[in-house]
């Protein structure tokens, strides 16, 4: 299976109810799922005679099928690429036992993040619960929307409200926050560097990527808002199920963050790319809350009606929030001329405004 497939799946499952909500939550997120088995004889049956197929599924099973055993399973991570168990009730034979999923939500995080990264998959779900820090990830639908000057600014404004905050350049395809600032060496051992007063920056690189679930369990205990500029989101879905080190954050916010921000611009382009980007929001579940930014709104009717196509777009997906900025070329050039950030050019520009509000609304 290519890294850019989305994965086959052989569901081995008594409870009709169970097994119904598995196979159709994981059919309506794409994921092909080729056999069901109703006992062990059938799922070793299936396995022995397409033992090519079975080589590149995942195997979701629960202790209920009939003739199932540890020794059977054990058998079977022989013969399929991964295995995954969830039951309804704790079984000593059965080591790693998942509780069922409450929701499709929760069992498509599940899945994707075992295929991801097996071993660390309950430790994550752990950490969710009880950290620290507010997460807000900033994706980009399509280019040139200005996600990262509204990442950088709001983790500025973040930590003037005295929250400490971490900001996190997980751009892959163009890491700018750094340059965008003078910032030189932004790594250190701690994984983020201290820059001002409440406030911090690290970026995701390569060799940073296998160690991401580390990196974020230490950085969502010792900090009170999280902000991730993504980049661009563009093919989503793939990404979500790609084991490629440029998915990895991207699979973290998804999975992991409190909210994902998606920032869109007005302009033709910008919406041809904003409705790409809700077609596969529609069809992908993910744990975060969405949000959408229109940024660059012009004046006038104008703006009028750039704002409504863009509410017409994004308020079916029932956003947790749905907010617009202004156009203020001149302050965004300001800043990007000086290498500072909003409030240090021109504190009262409508755009510094527009964002600082958006921070005294998530600060936790």
């Amino acid at each position: 299976m290519s890294s850019q497939e989305l994965p086959v799946v052989i569901t081995a499952i008594s409870d009709a109810q169970f097994e119904g909500f598995v196979s159709g939550t994981l059919f309506a997120q794409g994921w092909s799922v080729v056999f069901r088995a109703i006992d062990t004889e059938a799922l070793e049956r299936f396995c022995l005679s397409n033992s090519e197929q079975a080589a590149s599924s995942l195997l979701i099973y629960s202790p209920d099928l009939p003739g199932i055993s540890s020794e059977v399973v054990k058998n079977l991570t022989t013969k399929v690429k991964q295995v995954v168990g969830f039951s309804s009730k704790t079984n000593p034979e059965f080591a790693e036992l998942h509780p069922n999923p409450a929701t499709a939500t929760d069992l498509v995080s599940i899945v994707r993040g075992f295929i991801r990264a097996p071993m660390l998959r309950q430790a994550s779900q752990v950490s969710r619960a009880n950290r620290k820090a507010h997460v807000v990830a900033i994706g980009s639908a399509g280019s040139d929307t200005g996600c990262t000057t509204i990442a950088l600014n709001l983790a500025m404004e973040l930590s003037i409200l005295g929250k400490s905050t971490l900001l996190i350049d997980a751009n892959f395809r163009a890491p700018s926050i750094a340059a965008l600032i003078a910032i030189r060496n932004v790594q250190s051992e701690s994984g983020w560097r201290t820059i001002a007063p409440q406030l911090a920056i690290a970026e995701i690189t390569q060799q940073e990527s296998g160690s991401i679930d580390q990196l974020m369990e230490s950085a969502t205990q010792s900090f009170d808002n999280i902000v991730i500029d993504l980049g661009s989101i563009s093919g989503l879905s793939n990404r979500l199920t790609d084991r490629r080190w440029t998915s990895t954050m991207t699979t973290w916010s998804c999975d992991q963050g409190d909210e994902l921000m998606v920032i869109a611009r007005p302009d033709l382009l910008g919406i041809h790319r904003l409705e790409q980007v809700c077609a596969l929001l529609e069809k992908t579940s993910i744990r975060a809350a969405l949000s959408f930014t229109l940024n660059m709104r012009s004046q006038g009717k104008k703006g009028a009606d750039e704002e409504a196509q863009f509410l017409a777009i994004t308020t079916r997906l029932r956003p947790l929030r749905v907010r617009v900025i202004n156009r203020d070329l001149r302050a965004a050039s300001k800043a990007l001329e000086e290498k500072a950030t909003l409030i240090e050019v021109n504190m009262r520009s409508a755009l510094r405004k527009s964002i600082a509000t958006m921070a005294s609304e998530l600060k936790r």
